[in-house]
């Protein structure tokens, strides 16, 4: 394995009943059926695993490399984040992720907080994002039961550039004929609470799991607002907006116009997720494009880029 401080990454996809065919036309990957759902642009998760331009899995550069990836990494007991970039043909189904301390009681995973940012979407679409006024528990229980549970929720019309934090506990969902990325916890415990009574090829409906829903769901209106953390700012000749930030990571949108320096804190290694243009990084043989998952070692000051392009920036906190 070339020993860089710079790495791209190559996705791993995950077919499933509501994805489309937008991964492929939109950014170019070469995805596996008609269903592509999503594209794990930076995972370590069984099964579903980015690997480097040499074939190596990223769960063997974390472990002989922890140097690359920071002082924060070390802190947890396993790779902390799982980005995706996620496309919607369908409804997904209304779920809730449980805190960390729940999921500690009840499995081997995490919780999880998410951010998600919108790169493209159909007029008219929407996502879910917590309820439109506080419920309690057995209101909760009643809406779930006499099926009123989607007349209860906060719809937002999305449109391209939304932003959203998704704390542990809120109850969402991503409508149909949306494209965004996902920044969250490495995990993918969710509890399914509404599927749209929608079953599979063999007339199956998907299983619901109610108990586990009514034990994490906040039930009061979101705490955090959706919009970015802060204005965009300019910065040394690009610009960079803070998208949002948990005690896990913290994301934030750069658009370079020309030219730019990145610099990685000494306790964290750079996520760099290109939603648009092409861009040239100091360390990488070829220029990145949109779609590409690119890492740069902790520590690792001034790396030139060069080009016209939008990227999401992600650190471990």
């Amino acid at each position: 394995m070339k020993n860089s401080n710079v790495i791209k990454l190559s996705p791993s996809f995950k077919e499933l009943i509501w994805g489309g065919t937008k991964l492929r036309s939109y950014f170019g990957f070469d995805t596996p059926g008609e269903n592509t759902a999503e594209a794990l642009v930076l995972s370590c998760r069984e099964n579903a695993e980015c690997v480097d331009t040499s074939g190596t899995p990223l769960s063997e550069i974390y472990a002989s490399r922890p140097e690359f990836f920071g002082s924060n990494c070390a802190k947890y007991d396993r790779f902390p984040l799982l980005i995706k970039l996620i496309d919607t043909m369908d409804d997904i189904s209304v779920q809730v992720h449980p805190d960390d301390e729940y999921a500690a009681g009840v499995s081997d995973d995490w919780g999880k907080a998410q951010l998600w940012y919108v790169i493209d979407c159909e007029p008219g679409a929407y996502l879910i994002c917590g309820f439109n006024d506080e419920l309690n528990i057995e209101d909760f229980r009643r809406r779930i039961e006499d099926d009123t549970l989607i007349s209860a929720v906060n719809t937002y019309e999305v449109r391209k550039g939304d932003t959203f934090y998704i704390e542990p506990g809120t109850l969402h969902a991503i409508g149909k004929d949306i494209l965004l990325a996902e920044i969250g916890e490495n995990s993918e415990l969710s509890y399914r609470v509404y599927d749209y009574c929608r079953v599979d090829e063999n007339g199956e409906s998907r299983p619901l799991n109610i108990q586990q829903a009514l034990d994490v769901t906040i039930t009061a209106p979101p705490t955090v607002p959706a919009g970015v953390m802060v204005p965009r700012a300019e910065i040394d000749g690009h610009y960079e907006t803070l998208l949002g930030r948990s005690d896990y990571f913290a994301s934030s949108l750069w658009e370079v116009e020309q030219s730019a320096l990145i610099s990685a804190p000494d306790e964290s290694f750079i996520s760099v997720l290109m939603l648009e243009g092409t861009l040239k990084i100091d360390g990488l043989d070829v220029p990145a494009r949109k779609g590409d998952s690119v890492l740069i070692a902790a520590g690792c000051k001034d790396v030139s880029l060069s080009g016209t392009a939008k990227f999401i920036a992600t650190v471990v906190e």
